[in-house]
């Protein structure tokens, strides 16, 4: 019974130590994933109580170079991501129009890559469908002429592909798994040091 007793105590103690460092940890999860520094664009839908930021990067987009368009679409008055909805975009250039179509959003954060190849302003064309609503929204992007004609000196074709797990997210993950590792760790050389105590006693 007393070594029954001794066990269930270690094991307690091992088990609420990961608890907290896990819930510690889950509390400062960053959820928006387009960095503070971008510029960002916002359409607020009040209706569906619903916004979607949008930002690019690099902002000095080159021609015939890969953007990185981000999205992010949050409930307006938690700022949490809504998930589980699904995506469309379509990037104007004149009279070219290229289209992303059925883009999975688990998250509430995507982005599409695509190479601009004319000056200009641009207008990215987005559509959300969640399981009640269906939000659209649009955004500008400027490129201005006077940059260096050096930097399209090698065009190539409009590329697109999908990402919707981002850095930012895998590396909140890794840092998740590290401190319960630690605190797995932590928490067992205390369990042995409490049963090395009471072996003594």
């Amino acid at each position: 019974m007393e070594k029954s007793l001794k066990y269930s105590i270690c094991y307690f103690i091992l088990f609420g130590f990961t608890i907290f460092l896990y819930l510690n940890n889950y509390h400062y999860t960053v959820y928006s994933y387009i960095p503070k520094n971008n510029i960002i664009q916002e359409i607020v839908d009040q209706h569906d109580n619903i916004k979607v930021q949008f930002a690019y990067d690099p902002e000095n987009i080159k021609i015939n170079t890969l953007t990185d368009l981000k999205f992010s679409v949050l409930n307006l008055t938690t700022e949490e991501p809504l998930k589980n909805s699904i995506a469309r975009v379509v990037v104007t250039e004149g009279s070219e129009l290229f289209g992303f179509n059925n883009i999975t959003v688990n998250d509430g954060h995507f982005s599409v890559k695509h190479s601009f190849a004319n000056y200009g302003n641009h207008q990215i064309i987005l559509r959300i469908d969640t399981n009640s609503s269906i939000i659209p929204a649009s955004f500008n992007v400027m490129i201005p002429s006077y940059q260096s004609s050096s930097s399209s000196s090698s065009p190539f074709s409009a590329d697109s592909s999908v990402k919707s797990n981002f850095n930012d997210k895998d590396m909140q993950s890794f840092t998740t798994y590290s401190i319960i590792g630690i605190g797995l760790a932590i928490s067992i050389g205390i369990t042995i040091i409490v049963l090395s105590i009471l072996k003594k006693k």
